[in-house]
């Protein structure tokens, strides 16, 4: 009686290859999947808790000019709005202002001194401008209220035209930044400029009943800081 062989286990060495070549497929797959998931958390970790603050700045088309000190003060209230597109919260110290009369090309300079509008009563509280702390994805937006830094006469405002301005956040810096803070990727907010048109003046409505005198840009848009 013929005796039969059972087959070898595993089957032929083709059979083998095929398999041992499956399997490393699916292990490279495995491992391009794995390192694209650790990527994806890595970056995911970055942009959520480790970005540096990116502070962009909005300013309307429309400001409002005023005098202070029974119309010896010249100020500017101008609504400001400062995004925070990083993940760490963003500090602004103070906030300058540069202001030139295109007419003349004569510039004067002045500071972030008070929040709110332009109060009509002169007897009312002034809230004084203080650092900002902006969280991450957070907004901050006030009406601002810049004064002249220094002599404030001459006045840069004597007549209807046409004005530049150019606004600068300065904000707080670490005087050695850590390995965190290099990492971070730290992004210094940009000056905004931006022209505004002064279509009125009047030495009493601004002086003797507290008015303001609106600029507007001459399209009537929106400005913002370019960024990066």
């Amino acid at each position: 009686m013929a005796i039969t062989q059972p087959p070898p286990l595993g089957g032929d060495d083709g059979s083998m290859a095929n398999v041992a070549e499956t399997g490393s497929h699916g292990g490279m797959l495995a491992t391009i999947f794995s390192a694209a998931a650790l990527g994806f958390s890595g970056f995911s970790f970055y942009m959520s808790a480790l970005q540096g603050a990116d502070l962009e700045v909005y300013l309307p088309p429309t400001i409002h000019y005023a005098r202070d000190g029974g119309g010896d003060v010249e100020l500017f209230a101008i609504p400001v709005t400062i995004a925070n597109d990083g993940a760490r919260t963003g500090t602004v110290l103070s906030i300058e202002l540069e202001v030139e009369k295109i007419k003349e090309k004569k510039t004067k300079r002045y500071y972030s001194a008070f929040l709110g509008e332009h109060p009509r009563d002169t007897n009312a509280l002034n809230r004084q401008f203080a650092p900002l702390s902006i969280a991450g994805r957070a907004v901050f937006t006030e009406t601002v209220r810049f004064y002249p830094a220094g002599n404030p006469l001459p006045s840069v405002v004597d007549e209807e035209g046409e004005y530049r301005f150019r606004i600068k956040l300065n904000t707080a810096t670490p005087p050695e930044p850590g390995l965190l803070d290099r990492l971070a990727g730290r992004v210094d907010p940009k000056p905004v400029a931006f022209e505004m048109t002064l279509p009125w003046f009047s030495e009493e409505q601004l002086g003797t009943r507290r008015n303001t005198i609106a600029m507007h840009s001459r399209d009537w848009q929106p400005t913002a800081s370019t960024g990066k």
